[in-house]
């Protein structure tokens, strides 16, 4: 089992692609087996009790589903996969004893870097934005690139402490060139704004620990340094493709003020409007629907806000089963440092860019935060 569950977890970036290449499906054909996996694993460890909950209301969202919606059978399996794909990794990697290497998660990264770098070298792939829209940005061969940008920013961040402890910087300074470099052709706001603070919290501890060491002198000088290099900073990501991007939409949008209209348009891309049409049609909806989610029959524009699109999506229900799960995971293994670092701020990039709580390719790494956290704390 450890084994397959290795193999799944570095072939991450290939089932990714396979959706773009029109592999036959085979995205959601492993991903139907890891789930299948998960349950063999938990009753033969007889963790009974959560995943017989978590089967139970799997078998009331497909009843009510079917029988009230009347969707597909398999529309209505992928729905309800995407709803519990989260809570039931959450759950796997919480209990999973098996000791996992840091080094697959590094390796990991380097495909991904490597699929998008052949894919950015010979052309191969999309471009992120439809001809005709000054915005640029180079996606490759991946589908969604909030999910790709996401992906990206937990393993790099899970990737550079495991380097730095084991001190190899060159490595470290290699996967950041490689990674900050890809930020600029991406042209997104989530990866390179990901990346700024996770620079700033590797680089937070040990600049405390240098500046309280020196003297009255060499700390002024230290913080005129500082101003100075945040000075150079704001000038040079003023030159980068996101902020390129981030100005045709304020022109676009003639949001030359910040305010709640520029952070809706500017920063949000005009998610908010999307929240006042999804609510006008959940407040003339049935009991049902608050509580199950809306008609998916209906053409309707996600608001790419993970919170707003659970609740519209799959009710009341579904979203209180996914925050039960995040919030009582996330006490039970009592992260600490980098791993309740990454687990909030996967969070946080929910609520900007969405796709990551109903994304089985990102989601699997909120698990994956809670088992590197726990394999910490045993080897301490």
């Amino acid at each position: 089992m450890k084994k397959l569950l290795i193999l799944f977890l570095i072939l991450q970036p290939v089932l990714d692609i396979s959706y773009t290449l029109n592999i036959f499906n085979i995205n959601l054909i492993v991903r139907a087996l890891f789930l299948v996996f998960i349950f063999i694993y938990l009753l033969k460890e007889k963790h009974y009790k959560p995943i017989i909950i978590l089967l139970i209301l799997i078998i009331l969202y497909f009843l009510i589903n079917n029988f009230y919606f009347k969707y597909s059978i398999f529309n209505n399996i992928k729905y309800i996969a995407k709803v519990f794909y989260l809570p039931i990794t959450l759950i796997f990697f919480y209990y999973y004893k098996d000791d996992i290497n840091d080094k697959y998660f590094i390796y990991t990264l380097i495909l991904y870097l490597t699929i998008y770098y052949i894919s950015w070298i010979f052309g191969i792939g999309n471009n992120i934005y439809e001809n005709g829209i000054k915005k640029e940005g180079f996606k490759g061969l991946f589908n969604s690139i909030n999910e790709f940008s996401a992906v990206i920013v937990t393993l790099f961040g899970i990737s550079l402490n495991n380097l730095i402890k084991n001190k190899k910087y060159m490595l470290c300074i290699i996967l950041s060139v490689l990674v900050a470099f890809l930020s600029m052709t991406l042209g997104t706001k989530v990866i390179l704004g990901g990346l700024i603070i996770l620079f700033l919290y590797f680089l937070y501890k040990p600049f405390k620990e240098f500046y309280l060491k020196k003297g009255i002198k060499t700390k002024i000088l230290i913080i005129f340094s500082i101003i100075i290099l945040a000075f150079i900073s704001a000038l040079l990501i003023t030159n980068t493709t996101t902020y390129k991007n981030a100005e045709v939409q304020k022109k676009y949008f003639k949001a030359n003020k910040f305010d709640l209209n520029y952070i809706n348009k500017v920063i949000f891309n005009n998610r908010f409007s999307f929240i006042s049409k999804n609510h006008k049609e959940y407040i003339t909806s049935s009991l049902v629907e608050k509580l199950f989610g809306i008609n998916r029959n209906i053409v309707r524009k996600d608001v790419e806000i993970d919170l707003f699109d659970i609740f519209y999506t799959y009710g009341l229900i579904g979203l209180m089963i996914i925050l039960i799960y995040i919030i009582y995971i996330g006490y039970k293994s009592k992260l600490k440092e980098l791993y309740l670092f990454l687990y909030m701020f996967l969070f946080l990039i929910s609520e900007t860019s969405g796709h990551v709580l109903i994304s089985p390719s990102v989601s699997l790494y909120f698990g994956i935060i809670v088992y590197l956290n726990k394999n910490v704390k045993k080897k301490s």
